[in-house]
C-alpha cells in the first residue's frame, strides 16, 4: 500500500486516539527505514490545513523529537521540507519548528556554514514573555550573534546581541552570561574599541574555563597594547602586567616593554603582529594600521620619558616617519591631554613636561586602588559570600 493511501485511510478513522496511534506507527516505521520520500509525504500531509490540529500537532511534535535519529544530511533535507510546508501555519507548530531549526542550525554550524546557521535560528518565532522562556530566547539571540561573529559579520552580530541585552539582566545561568560577555568583548574588539575590549576580556579571564584563561588574557593584552596611548591605557597595562597569570602567555615580554614605556623596535613589533587578528591589522586610508599608530604613539610617550626636549626632525627619525607627520601626531596627543608638552614651531622643538610629584603620587594611589579592586574581584569569584558579608 502506498504512503498516500495509508495516510488517507488513517485520516478517515473516526476516533482521534486511533488516528494518533496509526500516524505515530507510520512515522516511526518510515524513520527506521530512513525513507526520505515517505517522510516528506507524511510531513506534507500533517502540515495541510485540512488536517485538524488535534491530529497534526502531536505528530509534528513527535517528529521534531526524533529528527536527530536521521543522518545529518537527511535531517537537513527533511527539516527544510518541514519548514517549507509549515510556512502558512508557523504559529500552530511553533514548538516543533523551534526544535527542528535548532537541530539544523547545529548541523550547519558543524559544517562551518555560519551565516546559514544564523538565518536558520532567525526564522524562529520569538516573543519575549516572563519566566524561563526568556532564557531560551536570550540563548538564541546570543547564539545568532556568535554565528555572525564567526562569519566576520560584526554589524549583524551586534544587532542581535543588543536584542538580548534587556533579557540578560534577569538571567542567572552563568554559562549564558559568559557567552554574552564574550560576544560583547569580541564586538568591541572588532569595532576597534580596544580599551573597552581589553577590560571585558580581562574580566572574562576570571570566570573562563582553565583552558580558556590564557586565550582571554592574550586578547586582553593585545587590545590594551593596541588601545590609544593615555592614562586609561596605562592603568590597564599596569593591571595586566601585575597579574602573575600573564607571565606565562606569549606576548608577555612585549607587554612588559609597553608597560615600562621602553622604545619598541621594528623586529619586536613584527613578532607581535603575528599574534593579531586580521581586523586588528586592517589598513587605514593612509596605509597605516592600528598597530602602526599604536606603536608610534607609544614610542612618542616613551621618548617623552627619556628626553626633556627633542627636535621634530629627530622625533621623525625615532618614529620612522616624516617630521611633519611626527609633529601632527604629537600635536594631537597634546591636544587630547594624552601627552604633556608643547611644540615650538619656530625652533622645530618639542618640549616635554615632566610629571609633577603630586600627580605622580596620585597615579600611584590610583594604581594601588586598582590592585585592591582586582583582589576583591578575585575573592568574589572564589567566595562570593565572604565579600557580601563584608559589605
Amino acid at each position: 500500500m502506498s504512503i498516500e493511501k495509508e495516510l488517507k485511510n488513517i485520516s478517515g478513522l473516526d476516533e482521534q486516539k486511533d488516528r494518533a496511534n496509526e500516524y505515530s506507527k507510520l512515522l516511526n516505521t518510515q524513520l527506521e527505514k530512513k525513507n526520505l520520500d515517505a517522510l516528506k509525504e507524511i510531513i506534507s500531509h500533517i502540515a495541510d490545513d485540512q488536517i485538524p490540529l488535534i491530529d497534526s500537532r502531536p505528530l509534528m511534535r513527535e517528529f521534531a523529537e526524533k529528527i536527530t535519529t536521521l543522518q545529518a544530511q537527511d535531517q537537513l533535507t527533511i527539516g527544510k521540507h518541514l519548514i517549507e510546508c509549515t510556512k502558512q501555519r508557523v504559529t500552530a507548530f511553533d514548538e516543533p519548528l523551534l526544535k527542528v531549526r535548532r537541530a539544523l542550525a547545529e548541523i550547519l554550524e558543524e559544517e562551518e556554514e555560519f551565516e546559514e546557521a544564523a538565518k536558520m535560528l532567525i526564522g524562529i518565532q520569538l516573543q519575549p514573555v516572563e519566566g524561563e522562556k526568556n532564557e531560551e530566547i536570550c540563548d538564541i539571540y546570543v547564539k545568532i550573534a556568535q554565528l555572525y561573529l564567526e562569519n566576520g559579520e560584526t554589524v549583524e552580530a551586534e544587532r542581535f546581541l543588543r536584542r538580548s541585552a534587556n533579557l540578560i539582566k534577569n538571567i542567572e545561568k552563568e554559562t549564558l552570561i559568559l557567552r554574552y560577555k564574550s560576544c560583547y568583548a569580541r564586538i568591541l574588539d572588532s569595532n576597534r574599541k580596544f580599551l573597552e575590549a581589553s577590560i571585558n576580556y580581562y574580566h572574562l579571564s576570571h570566570k573562563a574555563r582553565v583552558d580558556e584563561v590564557a586565550i582571554a588574557l592574550t586578547y586582553a593584552c593585545n587590545c590594551a597594547i593596541l588601545a590609544k596611548a593615555g592614562p586609561s591605557r596605562s592603568r590597564m597595562l599596569a593591571t595586566l602586567f601585575k597579574d602573575e597569570r600573564c607571565s606565562s602567555i606569549k606576548v608577555y615580554h612585549f607587554l612588559e616593554k609597553v608597560y615600562l614605556e621602553r622604545i619598541l623596535r621594528t623586529k619586536e613589533v613584527e613578532e607581535f603582529a603575528n599574534t593579531l587578528k586580521d581586523h586588528q591589522l586592517a589598513k587605514f586610508s593612509d596605509g597605516t594600521n592600528v598597530l602602526t599608530r599604536s606603536v608610534m604613539e607609544h614610542n612618542l610617550l616613551a621618548a617623552s620619558k627619556l628626553y626633556k626636549n627633542i627636535s621634530i626632525k629627530e622625533l621623525g627619525r625615532l618614529l620612522g616617519i616624516e617630521p611633519e607627520r611626527a609633529e601632527k601626531i604629537a600635536s594631537k596627543m597634546i591636544q587630547q591631554k594624552r601627552l604633556s608638552g608643547s611644540i615650538d614651531q619656530l625652533s622645530g622643538m618639542i618640549e616635554f613636561e615632566k610629571e609633577h610629584s603630586v600627580l605622580a603620587w596620585d597615579r600611584l594611589i590610583e594604581n594601588l586602588c586598582t590592585d585592591v579592586n582586582n583582589v576583591v574581584e578575585e575573592l568574589t569569584i572564589i567566595d562570593p559570600k565572604l565579600v557580601k558579608g563584608k559589605k
